[in-house]
């Protein structure tokens, strides 16, 4: 029996949206300027106009409120119809169906089989490829360049396919994804309807083209909260990075980075608020699916752990920066101490030559080598203070590497067993220091026996 699979493939746009303009009317101007840059598709529009807000699921007025920006359908030869999807966040889909004839292994874990469904799935990879970069090019190339913002250098690489979520429709009993089958989480979308949802896979049962519909959207909202995360957790292990090579760094460089990791705070603040935003007009059937997703990808446990990173990372720049403080006021000090006995030096030098000036018949010869000597202990102060720094680090080296020594001599010594009459030497058992006096007997009455 041929098994029917919607394949959902995710992408990223080389640029990035502005969010603040975004949610301040420019999703508007966005969305027209992606229309007219992607004629050749056929525009989906399955909102009906009501004169309320939020009348009913997909009323126009709540479609406004999600971060698609555009959605549409075009037909390419030797592949079929294929939907493209384009969202606020910078994430682009896009949506393909294969069949799975009989004789093609569905158990990934397999080998043989994964090979197998390889050879179907490849040819559709190969076609697309090409096309998601070119479609990614040209929504870069439309959007309005008051709204386009750089894209980070840690983030996932752009105008390209990431991965393929794979979805059987109706599968039978035996034509399941296995993976899905043992791992997915199941959520119930309407009566007879079910899914079940896990890492890259997942069957639906009971599916209507609405069900399917809705399967697919929540996917998609449930991969930008995963995108979201991850993105977040790399950037945060980049300025990590930057921060450990940064030990020699000025203050200027900690700060300028710790304005990044306030920037990025801020733009994972109004990605979730934008994607929350439409998590909550989302149908039953999409928020159950999108529920599903995040619970069998882990997305609020790494969500936890990406706001405790966050705050450490915050400390540690607070730390960074308490050091290069620190060593900057200890240089300081070093200068003004400098500059304090150079002062002295001068002082003293006016004072000698107001008492033997050449009005006062006191001897010359004195005073050359009062001026070298003078010039000598100035040069010794300022090469000590600028070599203190270098110096004490040198100290320390060398204390670390006499205790690696003894420690590494410790180690490779030979245990001395010991026994009750003291350690043993090498050549035989050492003699006790002091000789222990044989037990006396006690007589009747108590006392010691002589």
């Amino acid at each position: 029996m041929v098994v029917r699979a919607v394949s959902l493939g995710t992408f990223l746009l080389p640029v990035r949206l502005s969010l603040a303009q975004m949610l301040d009317g420019a999703d508007e101007r966005v969305a027209a300027a992606l229309s007219a840059a992607f004629a050749e598709f056929a525009q989906e529009d399955d909102g009906q106009p009501s004169e309320l807000l939020y009348d009913y699921h997909r009323s126009r007025g709540a479609q406004s409120i999600e971060t698609n920006l555009f959605a549409g359908s075009t037909h390419i030869p030797g592949v079929g119809t294929v939907q493209l999807f384009i969202t606020s966040l910078a994430v682009g889909f896009v949506v393909a169906e294969l069949e799975l004839p009989d004789d093609v292994g569905l158990d990934l874990e397999d080998e043989a089989a994964r090979e197998s469904f390889k050879s179907h799935e490849r040819p559709l990879s190969d076609a697309l490829a090409p096309l998601v970069g070119r479609w990614a090019d040209t929504a870069a190339a439309a959007v309005d360049k008051t709204v386009i913002r750089p894209r980070p250098a840690a983030a996932l690489p752009a105008g390209r396919l990431l991965w393929w979520h794979r979805i059987a429709v109706d599968p039978p009993a035996d034509r399941e994804f296995p993976v899905a089958r043992w791992y997915g989480v199941r959520a119930e979308l309407a009566r007879g309807a079910s899914c079940s949802v896990a890492n890259g896979f997942t069957n639906v049962h009971g599916a209507s083209p609405e069900v399917v519909a809705d399967v697919v959207e929540g996917l998609m909202v449930a991969t930008q909260e995963w995108l979201i995360v991850d993105e977040a957790k790399r950037l945060l292990a980049d300025h990590l990075v930057r921060l450990s090579a940064a030990h020699q760094g000025g203050l200027v460089k900690v700060d300028a980075q710790y304005r990044e990791m306030l920037r990025l705070t801020e733009e994972v603040t109004l990605r979730n608020l934008v994607l929350g935003e439409q998590a909550r007009y989302l149908t039953n059937a999409r928020s159950r699916v999108k529920d599903a997703a995040a619970q069998a990808w882990s997305i609020a446990a790494e969500a936890s752990q990406l706001e405790e990173r966050t705050v450490a990372l915050r400390d540690l720049f607070g730390l960074h920066r308490e050091r290069i403080v620190n060593d900057r006021d200890d240089r300081r000090n070093r200068y003004i101490f400098v500059f304090t006995g150079i002062t002295l030096v001068q002082a003293v030098l006016v004072w000698y030559e107001f008492i033997v000036g050449d009005d006062v018949a006191v001897a010359r010869s004195p005073r050359p080598v009062i001026a070298y000597v003078v010039l000598g202990l100035t040069l010794v102060i300022l090469v000590g203070t600028i070599l203190l720094g270098p110096m004490q680090a040198v100290l320390l080296r060398l204390r670390a590497a006499l205790r690696g020594s003894r420690a590494a001599r410790a180690a490779a010594a030979p245990d001395r067993p010991v026994t009750p009459d003291g350690p043993v030497a090498p050549d035989g058992p050492v003699a006790p220091d002091r000789p222990v006096a044989p037990d006396r007997p006690v007589a009747p009455d108590g006392r010691p026996a002589a």
